[in-house]
């Protein structure tokens, strides 16, 4: 056994094992106080309630001279009698004529191709511009 063995077993037993078999022994019982510690503090004072703020008062509009115009409630509330209910008709889309066909614009040229060349020029520019590790 070397000298870093016993060093080692010392600092376990000491700061490890010893705390350990205290703390289990005194499960039940308070925590000790230190020495110069008062054993009852006093209770604090209960703080002042701050007053509070006062809220504006709402500003009062002035009354109008025009009575505003008003609808009768009944008429108000109730719906329209006259609208009835229709079934919905469905209707499927029907084939594009050829005509139609003829006069589409050409395909656009696509941003990104899949063939060989084009995917390792890709590969390249991402480990150009990725962060470095360092970062």
């Amino acid at each position: 056994m070397s000298l870093d063995d016993l060093l080692g077993l010392l600092f376990l037993l000491f700061f490890i094992v010893i705390p350990a078999l205290q703390g289990l022994s005194r499960r039940g019982q308070p925590p000790p106080t230190p020495p110069g510690f008062p054993e009852e503090l006093p209770v604090p004072e209960p703080l002042p309630r701050p007053k509070p703020k006062a809220r504006p008062k709402p500003k009062v509009p002035p009354p109008s001279s025009l009575p505003p115009p008003r609808k009768p409630e009944a008429e108000s509330l109730e719906r329209p009698s006259s609208l009835e209910r229709q079934p919905l008709e469905v209707r499927f889309r029907e084939a594009s004529p050829p005509e139609e066909e003829e006069g589409k614009k050409p395909p656009r040229k696509k941003l990104l191709t899949t063939d060989g060349e084009s995917i390792l020029k890709g590969v390249i520019w991402h480990e150009i511009l990725k962060k470095p590790k360092g970062w």
